[in-house]
Protein backbone atom coordinates (compact mmCIF):
# COMPACT_ATOMS: atom_id res chain seq x y z
CA UNK A 1 0.00 0.00 0.00
CA UNK A 2 1.37 3.44 -0.67
CA UNK A 3 1.30 6.04 2.11
CA UNK A 4 0.47 9.55 1.43
CA UNK A 5 2.63 12.45 2.34
CA UNK A 6 0.26 13.37 5.14
CA UNK A 7 0.38 9.89 6.59
CA UNK A 8 4.18 9.90 6.57
CA UNK A 9 4.12 13.26 8.22
CA UNK A 10 1.86 11.98 10.97
CA UNK A 11 4.08 9.00 11.72
CA UNK A 12 7.41 10.91 12.00
CA UNK A 13 6.69 12.56 15.40
CA UNK A 14 5.92 9.15 16.89
CA UNK A 15 9.36 7.79 15.85
CA UNK A 16 11.15 10.78 17.37
CA UNK A 17 9.24 10.35 20.59
CA UNK A 18 10.22 6.69 20.85
CA UNK A 19 13.90 7.52 20.23
CA UNK A 20 13.88 10.21 22.89
CA UNK A 21 12.30 7.91 25.44
CA UNK A 22 14.96 5.26 24.74
CA UNK A 23 17.85 7.77 25.29
CA UNK A 24 16.32 8.92 28.53
CA UNK A 25 15.94 5.39 29.80
CA UNK A 26 19.63 4.73 29.02
CA UNK A 27 20.67 7.89 30.79
CA UNK A 28 18.68 6.95 33.85
CA UNK A 29 19.89 3.33 33.83
CA UNK A 30 23.68 4.11 33.91
CA UNK A 31 23.64 6.01 37.24
CA UNK A 32 21.33 3.44 38.67
CA UNK A 33 23.66 0.62 37.73
CA UNK A 34 26.66 2.48 39.14
CA UNK A 35 24.80 3.10 42.38
CA UNK A 36 23.68 -0.50 42.46
CA UNK A 37 27.32 -1.75 42.18
CA UNK A 38 28.58 0.80 44.71
CA UNK A 39 25.84 -0.02 47.25
CA UNK A 40 24.73 -3.60 46.78
CA UNK A 41 21.25 -4.31 48.03
CA UNK A 42 20.79 -6.70 50.85
CA UNK A 43 20.45 -10.12 49.41
CA UNK A 44 20.73 -13.67 50.39
CA UNK A 45 24.12 -14.97 51.52
CA UNK A 46 24.46 -16.97 48.35
CA UNK A 47 23.91 -13.96 46.17
CA UNK A 48 26.52 -11.97 48.16
CA UNK A 49 29.18 -14.69 47.81
CA UNK A 50 28.51 -14.91 44.09
CA UNK A 51 28.95 -11.19 43.68
CA UNK A 52 32.21 -11.25 45.70
CA UNK A 53 33.54 -14.09 43.62
CA UNK A 54 32.68 -12.15 40.48
CA UNK A 55 34.64 -9.15 41.79
CA UNK A 56 37.71 -11.29 42.56
CA UNK A 57 37.59 -13.08 39.24
CA UNK A 58 37.16 -9.90 37.21
CA UNK A 59 40.20 -7.58 37.50
CA UNK A 60 39.44 -3.89 37.52
CA UNK A 61 39.94 -2.14 34.20
CA UNK A 62 43.09 -0.08 33.74
CA UNK A 63 41.15 3.16 33.88
CA UNK A 64 39.26 2.20 37.03
CA UNK A 65 39.16 4.89 39.68
CA UNK A 66 41.49 2.96 42.15
CA UNK A 67 44.55 4.80 43.64
CA UNK A 68 47.95 4.21 41.74
CA UNK A 69 50.87 2.38 43.61
CA UNK A 70 54.20 4.37 43.28
CA UNK A 71 57.20 2.29 42.00
CA UNK A 72 60.28 2.13 44.41
CA UNK A 73 63.35 3.99 42.97
CA UNK A 74 66.42 1.85 42.12
CA UNK A 75 69.37 2.88 44.39
CA UNK A 76 72.41 4.32 42.62
CA UNK A 77 75.84 2.64 42.88
CA UNK A 78 79.26 3.97 41.96
CA UNK A 79 82.44 2.06 41.15
CA UNK A 80 86.07 3.17 41.29
CA UNK A 81 89.26 1.68 39.80
CA UNK A 82 92.88 2.89 39.67
CA UNK A 83 95.11 2.57 36.62
CA UNK A 84 98.02 1.83 39.01
CA UNK A 85 98.10 0.90 42.67
CA UNK A 86 101.61 2.34 43.10
CA UNK A 87 103.31 5.25 41.33
CA UNK A 88 106.50 7.24 41.63
CA UNK A 89 106.17 10.85 42.73
CA UNK A 90 105.43 12.97 39.67
CA UNK A 91 103.71 10.21 37.70
CA UNK A 92 99.97 10.51 36.93
CA UNK A 93 97.28 8.04 37.92
CA UNK A 94 93.83 7.63 36.35
CA UNK A 95 90.66 7.00 38.36
CA UNK A 96 87.64 5.66 36.45
CA UNK A 97 84.30 4.14 37.25
CA UNK A 98 80.61 3.81 36.45
CA UNK A 99 77.36 5.21 37.86
CA UNK A 100 74.52 2.73 37.80
CA UNK A 101 71.75 3.38 36.75
CA UNK A 102 73.48 5.45 34.09
CA UNK A 103 72.79 9.15 34.21
CA UNK A 104 74.56 11.81 32.20
CA UNK A 105 76.00 14.98 33.73
CA UNK A 106 76.28 13.71 37.30
CA UNK A 107 79.28 15.21 39.12
CA UNK A 108 81.70 12.75 40.74
CA UNK A 109 84.22 13.99 43.34
CA UNK A 110 87.52 12.09 43.77
CA UNK A 111 89.53 12.43 47.00
CA UNK A 112 92.81 10.95 48.20
CA UNK A 113 93.42 10.77 51.91
CA UNK A 114 90.36 12.94 52.42
CA UNK A 115 91.69 15.74 50.18
CA UNK A 116 89.93 16.49 46.91
CA UNK A 117 91.96 15.53 43.85
CA UNK A 118 89.46 16.54 41.16
CA UNK A 119 85.96 16.14 39.69
CA UNK A 120 84.40 14.75 36.54
CA UNK A 121 80.91 14.52 34.99
CA UNK A 122 79.42 11.21 33.94
CA UNK A 123 78.73 10.65 30.26
CA UNK A 124 75.60 9.16 28.70
CA UNK A 125 76.67 5.68 29.80
CA UNK A 126 77.28 6.80 33.39
CA UNK A 127 81.08 6.54 33.05
CA UNK A 128 83.57 9.02 34.51
CA UNK A 129 87.37 9.33 34.39
CA UNK A 130 89.90 11.61 36.06
CA UNK A 131 93.69 11.74 35.66
CA UNK A 132 95.69 13.54 38.33
CA UNK A 133 99.20 13.60 39.84
CA UNK A 134 99.14 12.51 43.49
CA UNK A 135 101.42 14.22 45.98
CA UNK A 136 101.29 11.56 48.70
CA UNK A 137 99.98 8.09 49.48
CA UNK A 138 96.41 7.54 50.64
CA UNK A 139 93.02 5.94 50.04
CA UNK A 140 91.26 7.07 46.84
CA UNK A 141 87.46 7.46 47.13
CA UNK A 142 84.86 8.53 44.53
CA UNK A 143 81.55 10.08 45.65
CA UNK A 144 78.50 11.45 43.90
CA UNK A 145 78.44 15.18 44.52
CA UNK A 146 75.58 16.15 46.82
CA UNK A 147 74.79 12.58 47.79
CA UNK A 148 77.19 11.22 50.42
CA UNK A 149 75.39 7.87 50.37
CA UNK A 150 76.68 7.12 46.85
CA UNK A 151 80.36 6.49 47.58
CA UNK A 152 82.92 3.86 46.61
CA UNK A 153 85.05 1.65 48.80
CA UNK A 154 88.55 3.12 49.36
CA UNK A 155 91.29 2.11 46.92
CA UNK A 156 94.82 2.23 48.37
CA UNK A 157 97.30 4.27 46.30
CA UNK A 158 101.00 4.14 47.11
CA UNK A 159 103.16 7.09 46.08
CA UNK A 160 106.91 6.41 46.28
CA UNK A 161 109.61 9.08 46.26
CA UNK A 162 111.50 9.69 43.05
CA UNK A 163 115.19 8.89 43.48
CA UNK A 164 118.46 9.49 41.68
CA UNK A 165 121.95 8.17 42.35
CA UNK A 166 125.39 9.63 41.70
CA UNK A 167 128.92 9.30 43.04
CA UNK A 168 132.32 10.91 42.85
CA UNK A 169 135.57 9.34 41.72
CA UNK A 170 135.82 5.77 42.98
CA UNK A 171 139.21 4.66 44.34
CA UNK A 172 139.84 1.31 46.03
CA UNK A 173 139.87 1.57 49.84
CA UNK A 174 139.26 5.32 49.90
CA UNK A 175 135.96 6.94 50.92
CA UNK A 176 133.94 8.10 47.94
CA UNK A 177 131.05 10.56 47.95
CA UNK A 178 127.73 8.93 47.17
CA UNK A 179 124.61 11.06 46.73
CA UNK A 180 121.01 9.82 46.76
CA UNK A 181 118.70 12.50 45.35
CA UNK A 182 115.06 12.40 46.48
CA UNK A 183 111.94 14.15 45.16
CA UNK A 184 109.97 15.75 46.74
CA UNK A 185 112.39 17.71 48.88
CA UNK A 186 109.96 17.41 51.82
CA UNK A 187 110.98 13.76 52.21
CA UNK A 188 113.16 13.48 55.33
CA UNK A 189 113.69 9.75 55.89
CA UNK A 190 117.01 8.09 56.72
CA UNK A 191 118.55 6.38 53.70
CA UNK A 192 120.27 3.05 54.38
CA UNK A 193 122.91 1.78 51.94
CA UNK A 194 124.25 -1.76 52.20
CA UNK A 195 127.40 -2.42 50.17
CA UNK A 196 127.81 -5.92 48.77
CA UNK A 197 131.14 -7.07 47.32
CA UNK A 198 131.80 -10.56 45.98
CA UNK A 199 128.49 -11.74 47.45
CA UNK A 200 129.22 -10.47 50.97
CA UNK A 201 127.79 -7.40 52.71
CA UNK A 202 130.94 -5.42 53.55
CA UNK A 203 129.38 -2.30 55.05
CA UNK A 204 126.16 -0.53 56.01
CA UNK A 205 125.89 3.26 55.87
CA UNK A 206 123.11 5.71 56.82
CA UNK A 207 122.31 9.35 56.12
CA UNK A 208 119.18 11.48 56.58
CA UNK A 209 117.73 13.20 53.53
CA UNK A 210 117.97 16.97 53.79
CA UNK A 211 116.77 19.34 51.08
CA UNK A 212 116.28 16.41 48.75
CA UNK A 213 119.76 14.89 49.19
CA UNK A 214 121.36 12.19 51.31
CA UNK A 215 125.17 12.40 51.19
CA UNK A 216 127.26 9.42 52.29
CA UNK A 217 130.98 8.74 52.43
CA UNK A 218 131.46 5.09 51.48
CA UNK A 219 134.84 3.32 51.25
CA UNK A 220 134.85 0.76 48.46
CA UNK A 221 137.37 -1.72 49.83
CA UNK A 222 138.50 -3.53 46.73
CA UNK A 223 138.23 -3.62 42.98
CA UNK A 224 135.75 -4.94 40.40
CA UNK A 225 132.01 -4.82 41.02
CA UNK A 226 130.04 -3.50 44.00
CA UNK A 227 126.28 -3.57 44.53
CA UNK A 228 124.59 -0.91 46.62
CA UNK A 229 121.22 -1.90 48.09
CA UNK A 230 119.52 1.40 48.88
CA UNK A 231 116.44 1.59 51.11
CA UNK A 232 114.26 4.64 51.76
CA UNK A 233 111.69 4.17 54.54
CA UNK A 234 108.14 5.55 54.45
CA UNK A 235 108.20 9.21 55.48
CA UNK A 236 106.45 12.54 54.86
CA UNK A 237 103.31 10.82 53.57
CA UNK A 238 105.21 8.81 50.97
CA UNK A 239 105.67 5.05 50.79
CA UNK A 240 109.05 3.39 51.26
CA UNK A 241 111.20 2.42 48.32
CA UNK A 242 114.23 0.26 47.59
CA UNK A 243 116.55 0.09 44.61
CA UNK A 244 119.94 -1.24 43.57
CA UNK A 245 122.89 0.56 42.10
CA UNK A 246 125.98 -1.12 40.69
CA UNK A 247 129.44 0.38 40.39
CA UNK A 248 132.73 -0.97 39.14
CA UNK A 249 136.28 -0.07 40.17
CA UNK A 250 139.05 -1.25 37.84
CA UNK A 251 142.39 -2.50 39.10
CA UNK A 252 145.40 -0.42 38.08
CA UNK A 253 148.94 -1.76 38.08
CA UNK A 254 151.25 0.25 40.35
CA UNK A 255 155.04 0.17 40.64
CA UNK A 256 157.89 2.36 41.83
CA UNK A 257 157.34 5.87 40.53
CA UNK A 258 153.54 5.60 40.25
CA UNK A 259 151.51 8.36 41.86
CA UNK A 260 147.93 9.37 42.42
CA UNK A 261 144.92 8.33 44.49
CA UNK A 262 145.32 4.64 43.65
CA UNK A 263 148.65 4.60 45.51
CA UNK A 264 146.93 6.15 48.51
CA UNK A 265 144.15 3.58 48.28
CA UNK A 266 146.68 0.73 48.12
CA UNK A 267 148.54 1.98 51.20
CA UNK A 268 145.24 2.38 53.04
CA UNK A 269 144.38 -1.22 52.25
CA UNK A 270 147.79 -2.46 53.37
CA UNK A 271 147.50 -0.59 56.65
CA UNK A 272 144.10 -2.17 57.31
CA UNK A 273 145.83 -5.56 57.19
CA UNK A 274 148.45 -4.32 59.68
CA UNK A 275 151.34 -3.89 57.28
CA UNK A 276 153.66 -1.08 58.29
CA UNK A 277 153.65 1.64 55.61
CA UNK A 278 155.76 4.81 55.38
CA UNK A 279 152.71 7.04 55.69
CA UNK A 280 149.65 7.08 53.45
CA UNK A 281 150.75 9.24 50.59
CA UNK A 282 150.20 9.29 46.85
CA UNK A 283 153.66 8.30 45.63
CA UNK A 284 155.00 4.79 45.13
CA UNK A 285 158.41 5.33 46.74
CA UNK A 286 161.27 2.92 47.55
CA UNK A 287 159.86 2.58 51.07
CA UNK A 288 156.45 1.72 49.65
CA UNK A 289 158.16 -1.07 47.73
CA UNK A 290 159.09 -2.66 51.09
CA UNK A 291 155.44 -2.55 52.23
CA UNK A 292 154.31 -4.12 48.96
CA UNK A 293 156.97 -6.81 49.35
CA UNK A 294 155.81 -7.60 52.90
CA UNK A 295 152.27 -8.04 51.59
CA UNK A 296 153.38 -10.26 48.70
CA UNK A 297 155.47 -12.41 51.03
CA UNK A 298 152.76 -12.72 53.70
CA UNK A 299 150.09 -13.88 51.23
CA UNK A 300 152.47 -15.96 49.10
CA UNK A 301 152.15 -13.84 45.96
CA UNK A 302 154.85 -13.30 43.36
CA UNK A 303 157.60 -11.17 44.89
CA UNK A 304 157.81 -8.53 42.21
CA UNK A 305 157.40 -5.17 44.00
CA UNK A 306 154.66 -4.53 41.42
CA UNK A 307 151.11 -4.18 42.70
CA UNK A 308 149.00 -5.78 39.97
CA UNK A 309 145.43 -7.05 39.59
CA UNK A 310 146.16 -10.23 41.57
CA UNK A 311 147.45 -8.09 44.44
CA UNK A 312 144.36 -5.85 44.39
CA UNK A 313 142.02 -8.83 44.46
CA UNK A 314 143.96 -10.45 47.30
CA UNK A 315 143.97 -7.17 49.19
CA UNK A 316 140.18 -6.80 49.13
CA UNK A 317 139.52 -10.40 50.17
CA UNK A 318 142.43 -11.12 52.50
CA UNK A 319 141.98 -11.96 56.15
CA UNK A 320 144.32 -10.60 58.79
CA UNK A 321 147.46 -12.74 59.13
CA UNK A 322 147.28 -14.97 62.20
CA UNK A 323 150.39 -15.49 64.34
CA UNK A 324 151.53 -19.05 64.81
CA UNK A 325 151.68 -18.77 68.59
CA UNK A 326 149.01 -17.48 70.95
CA UNK A 327 151.23 -17.36 74.06
CA UNK A 328 152.57 -15.21 75.31
CA UNK A 329 149.99 -12.79 73.98
CA UNK A 330 152.70 -10.15 73.42
CA UNK A 331 155.68 -11.33 71.43
CA UNK A 332 157.61 -11.16 68.17
CA UNK A 333 157.49 -13.77 65.40
CA UNK A 334 159.79 -14.29 62.42
CA UNK A 335 158.60 -16.61 59.64
CA UNK A 336 161.70 -17.61 57.67
CA UNK A 337 159.66 -19.22 54.89
CA UNK A 338 157.61 -16.11 54.17
CA UNK A 339 160.45 -13.77 55.24
CA UNK A 340 158.26 -11.57 57.42
CA UNK A 341 158.35 -10.27 60.99
CA UNK A 342 155.21 -9.73 63.12
CA UNK A 343 154.82 -7.64 66.24
CA UNK A 344 152.04 -9.37 68.20
CA UNK A 345 149.99 -7.69 70.94
CA UNK A 346 147.03 -9.28 72.71
CA UNK A 347 147.37 -12.28 70.41
CA UNK A 348 147.03 -10.30 67.17
CA UNK A 349 149.62 -8.73 64.88
CA UNK A 350 149.74 -4.95 65.08
CA UNK A 351 152.56 -4.60 62.56
CA UNK A 352 154.04 -6.73 59.77
CA UNK A 353 157.21 -5.96 57.82
CA UNK A 354 159.40 -7.76 55.31
CA UNK A 355 162.76 -9.11 56.46
CA UNK A 356 165.71 -11.04 55.11
CA UNK A 357 167.24 -13.85 57.18
CA UNK A 358 170.51 -15.78 56.81
CA UNK A 359 171.48 -16.67 53.27
CA UNK A 360 172.77 -20.03 54.42
CA UNK A 361 169.69 -20.69 56.54
CA UNK A 362 171.86 -20.12 59.62
CA UNK A 363 169.42 -17.85 61.43
CA UNK A 364 168.61 -19.86 64.55
CA UNK A 365 165.08 -21.16 65.07
CA UNK A 366 163.24 -21.60 68.35
CA UNK A 367 162.02 -19.53 71.29
CA UNK A 368 164.17 -16.61 72.48
CA UNK A 369 163.93 -13.29 74.28
CA UNK A 370 165.22 -9.86 73.39
CA UNK A 371 168.43 -9.58 75.41
CA UNK A 372 169.50 -6.04 74.60
CA UNK A 373 168.53 -2.98 72.58
CA UNK A 374 170.91 -0.46 70.99
CA UNK A 375 170.10 2.48 68.76
CA UNK A 376 173.18 1.84 66.61
CA UNK A 377 175.83 -0.87 66.49
CA UNK A 378 178.57 -1.91 64.15
CA UNK A 379 179.03 -5.26 62.48
CA UNK A 380 182.14 -7.34 62.10
CA UNK A 381 181.12 -7.60 58.46
CA UNK A 382 181.11 -3.85 58.13
CA UNK A 383 178.42 -1.21 58.13
CA UNK A 384 176.21 0.43 60.73
CA UNK A 385 173.36 -1.59 62.16
CA UNK A 386 170.34 0.55 63.04
CA UNK A 387 168.11 -0.12 66.04
CA UNK A 388 169.71 -3.40 67.00
CA UNK A 389 167.91 -5.91 69.22
CA UNK A 390 170.09 -8.90 70.14
CA UNK A 391 168.42 -12.18 71.03
CA UNK A 392 171.22 -14.77 71.23
CA UNK A 393 175.00 -14.54 70.78
CA UNK A 394 175.82 -12.28 67.85
CA UNK A 395 172.39 -12.73 66.27
CA UNK A 396 170.11 -9.73 66.25
CA UNK A 397 167.22 -7.99 64.59
CA UNK A 398 168.29 -4.69 63.03
CA UNK A 399 167.80 -2.23 60.25
CA UNK A 400 170.00 -2.64 57.19
CA UNK A 401 170.03 -1.97 53.48
CA UNK A 402 169.30 -3.72 51.32
CA UNK A 403 166.46 -6.07 52.33
CA UNK A 404 165.88 -8.25 49.26
CA UNK A 405 162.90 -10.62 48.76
CA UNK A 406 165.04 -13.63 49.73
CA UNK A 407 167.39 -14.68 52.57
CA UNK A 408 170.61 -12.64 52.14
CA UNK A 409 172.07 -11.80 55.56
CA UNK A 410 175.02 -13.30 57.43
CA UNK A 411 172.54 -14.71 59.96
CA UNK A 412 170.86 -11.68 61.51
CA UNK A 413 167.34 -10.62 60.68
CA UNK A 414 167.46 -7.56 58.42
CA UNK A 415 164.67 -4.97 58.47
CA UNK A 416 164.15 -2.01 56.13
CA UNK A 417 165.78 0.94 57.88
CA UNK A 418 162.66 3.12 57.73
CA UNK A 419 160.60 0.28 59.37
CA UNK A 420 163.11 -0.77 62.03
CA UNK A 421 162.39 2.35 64.08
CA UNK A 422 158.75 1.34 64.49
CA UNK A 423 159.62 -2.23 65.54
CA UNK A 424 162.25 -1.00 67.98
CA UNK A 425 159.76 1.40 69.63
CA UNK A 426 157.12 -1.35 69.98
CA UNK A 427 159.43 -3.96 71.54
CA UNK A 428 161.13 -4.27 74.91
CA UNK A 429 164.01 -6.09 76.56
CA UNK A 430 162.79 -9.48 77.75
CA UNK A 431 160.10 -9.74 75.07
CA UNK A 432 159.53 -13.26 73.69
CA UNK A 433 160.69 -14.02 70.15
CA UNK A 434 159.73 -17.06 68.07
CA UNK A 435 161.62 -17.92 64.89
CA UNK A 436 160.38 -20.72 62.63
CA UNK A 437 160.11 -21.78 59.03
Amino acid sequence: MRHTTQQRARRRPVAFVLLAVTVCLLAVSAPALAASSAQPAAASPGATDAAAAADVASPAPADAASPAVAASPIPSTLTCALSKAAVVFGDPVTVSGQLDPAAEGQEVVITIGGVEAGRDLTDATGAYELTFTPQRSGDVVAQLAGDPSVVTAPQALSVKPKVGFSHGTLVPFLPSKVVVKVTPSAYDGVVVVKVVHRGVTVGTYRARVKDGRAVLQIPFRGVDGFTLNVTLPAAAGLAGRSFQAKVGIPAKTLSAGSSGPYVKGMLTGLRRLKFIVPGVGSTFSASVKDSVMAFQKAYRLSRTYVFNTACWRKLDGARLIRPRYANPSTHLEVDKTRQILMVVKAGKPIGIICVSTGATNNTPEGSFHIQQKHSFTTSGFGGILVRTMGFIGNFAIHGYAPVPPYPASHGCIREPIWACYWVFDHSFVGEALSIYH
